[in-house]
């Protein structure tokens, strides 16, 4: 009964809030005093102050990418292998795995790109215009633009994004850069008609300024320095379609994505039908064999199937001899996640490149392929793979070779053998190296990277960590080497965040040096030359240099040896049950993930009937010829690359 009590006020709740207008938003009159204190960056106009020579562009009429047989309705059930740390957007801790799901794909900027012909199309900007000298972009935003909690989405949610971002407060740092230098300004002409400046021209000015997103400022009537505590485990309302309340975020257990009765989106041509999923239930599994057994009893709806043992051993289950369970593999052509060893160049003996190159040698990424993953994934050559043509396609991954390791360590001192089988110095100082690695599957191919690291005269100790556990411990900057990876996405490398030195060090007021907490370059990667080359590239205004610069970029990355490339496969497989249904074409181009871009839907109907037959005491194994079908097993490559 409480539980159906929260829910009724929630509703209510949402319905008042979308009654009021952007005047009876909360206004913060910290906010208001910043703007009034930076006047060079906040612009108050009217609308007869917009130039008269603009050239307004609408909807270009893209095709559509959502199926017209869509349903609404039915619940959906998926799982993670873990809680998240903080559910809070920004902050410490806040860049984990479940962001996507609950941020980054439920959420809408000014203007979408098109998933497979990557033109601008309208999101919760309907309209647009780029000034002569390409500085500044105009957008009139949809009036019937919501937040998740009913608050109306105006030109002051964008004024209170800089406010926010540029804030101390929220302890994120790549977001204070980011919205402070890449920015001129913001102008406010009405409640709906804004304008974005660049601080110098970009080959693509929509690619910074059609990007930002609105920030809710009802939500954020307790924004203060304690911001990391206060709003630890409350979500902040979005675009999307779907909100989490606070019953539905149950630590260890599950987090429930709940749609909205009515979205602004159901009616906009690029939005309308999809997100058709009533609820969509992450049950909390730790262990992917049993999240495997739970998905054959259909307890879930589908399941991620990149694992050989899995993706080839359903074809033994009843349920997909008898065309109950069906299976998938997408090419999608995205840029691929820098996924592999991230070594920690601020540690002891890792601050020697030539034992990072030893490193490089002594990690036999593609044993794990051609075995663990039996030759269905690829090597990984480097960090910015899949950028197209910003990806330097010189850089190739340094192959396993004992001999070119144990060269790489010799530079390094370490000549002698020790009776272990593990290289020393003459001071006595031992070639061992702690290997971090979160406790899922992969945990189960540490050695072969173990065994094959031993016969190069390398130690890697393995240490398996529960994912939060470790999360927070790369993120304090207190590992050696972890197996990790950033989520990819864009048309260009951003490699500030990663591998800029501004977020290596910090200095102490002793001047000694420290790493610095809570950024995402994980590697210490404090490069000057480097660093400029990314300042660079990020005031090129011309498109030739930048590519040249970010091949530059590359090199020094290559070169460092930070980063030790893993392995990538070029789209997603998984199993889902037949009541799941998907477009023609399965998914679109950009999509890394079968949820991201909501297209599916479940046929309720059949969902029931099936479900009824699972729970009953005869099963699926005596099931009639007239019932069963042919094993389906598809494969969509029109966007494979590879």
């Amino acid at each position: 009964m409480k539980r159906l009590t929260y829910f009724i006020a929630a509703i209510i709740l949402v319905g008042l809030l979308t009654e009021l207008s952007a005047q009876e938003v909360f206004s913060d009159p910290r906010a208001t005093a910043y703007y009034k204190a930076k006047p060079e960056f906040f612009h108050f106009k009217t609308l007869v102050d917009l130039p008269t020579n603009l050239k307004w562009q609408s909807d270009p009429l893209e095709p559509t990418f959502a199926d017209p047989r869509a349903q609404r309705g039915g619940e959906l059930n998926f799982y993670i292998n873990n809680t998240p740390p903080v559910l809070r957007r920004v902050g410490p801790n806040s860049n984990h795995s479940f962001r996507d799901s609950a941020y980054d794909t439920n959420d809408f900027s000014l203007l979408s790109m098109h998933p497979n012909s990557l033109q601008w199309i309208p999101a919760l900007a309907t309209q647009w215009a780029i000034s002569e000298d390409g500085l500044t972009a105009y957008f009139k935003l949809n009036p019937a633009a919501r937040f998740t909690d009913g608050q109306p989405v105006t030109a002051d949610d964008y004024l209170y994004t800089f406010y926010f971002y540029q804030s101390p407060w929220i302890n994120a740092p790549w977001y204070n850069d980011f919205y402070s230098r890449e920015f001129a300004g913001i102008t406010k002409y009405d409640d709906y008609t804004l304008a974005l400046h660049l601080p110098s021209k970009k080959p693509d000015p929509l690619y910074f300024l059609g990007s930002i997103s609105p920030t809710p400022r009802q939500f954020f009537k307790d924004f203060g320095p304690d911001y990391t505590q206060v709003y630890s485990e409350r979500f902040q309302p979005t675009t999307g379609p779907y909100t989490i309340l606070a019953e539905d975020f149950i630590r260890g257990q599950s987090i429930t994505l709940r749609r909205l009765p009515k979205w602004w989106g159901d009616s906009e041509r690029y939005t309308a039908k999809r997100f058709n999923v009533e609820k969509i239930h992450f049950k909390v599994i730790r262990e992917m064999d049993k999240a495997y057994q739970i998905f054959q009893q259909g307890g879930l709806d589908l399941m991620m199937m990149g694992l050989p043992k899995f993706w080839y051993g359903i074809n033994e289950s009843t349920a997909y001899q008898s065309g109950l369970i069906h299976k998938a593999r997408f090419f999608n052509d995205v840029p691929r996640p820098p996924l592999g060893l991230y070594i920690n160049s601020l540690k002891p003996l890792l601050d020697d490149v030539n034992v990072r190159i030893g490193l490089q040698h002594a990690t036999h990424f593609q044993r794990v392929i051609d075995t663990f993953y039996r030759g269905d994934y690829e090597r990984l050559n480097q960090f910015c793979q899949g950028y197209g043509e910003y990806t330097n396609p010189a850089i190739k991954a340094r192959k396993y070779s004992p001999l070119l390791a144990r060269a790489a360590f010799a530079k390094a001192g370490f000549t002698e053998m020790g009776d272990d089988g593990v290289l020393r110095r003459p001071d006595g100082v031992r070639l061992s190296i702690r290997l971090t690695m979160d406790d899922s599957e992969r945990r189960k191919f540490l050695p072969t990277l173990v065994e094959s690291a031993l016969a190069c005269g390398l130690e890697y100790r393995p240490e398996v960590l529960e994912h939060t556990t470790m999360y927070r411990k790369v993120m304090e900057k207190n590992h050696e080497v972890c197996f990790w990876a950033w989520s990819a996405s864009g048309l260009q490398p951003e490699l500030w965040q990663s591998h800029h030195g501004e977020n290596a060090v910090e200095k102490l007021p002793s001047s000694a040096f420290i790493a610095k907490r809570q950024t995402n370059n994980i590697t210490g990667t404090n490069l000057p030359e480097l660093s400029q080359l990314i300042d660079k590239f990020r005031r090129s205004t011309d498109k030739a240099e930048m590519i040249q610069l970010s091949f530059q970029a590359q090199k020094i990355i290559h070169d460092d040896a930070s980063f030790i490339p893993g392995f990538c496969i070029p789209g997603y497989r998984l199993g889902y049950w037949r009541w799941l249904k998907w477009p023609e074409h399965f998914d679109v181009r950009t999509s890394d993930n079968p949820l991201s871009s909501g297209l599916f839907w479940i046929d309720t109907n059949e969902k029931a009937r099936w479900q009824k037959i699972l729970q009953s005491p005869m099963g699926i194994e005596n099931l009639g010829s007239d019932e069963k079908t042919q094993p389906i097993n598809q494969t969509f490559d029109r966007w494979r690359t590879e």
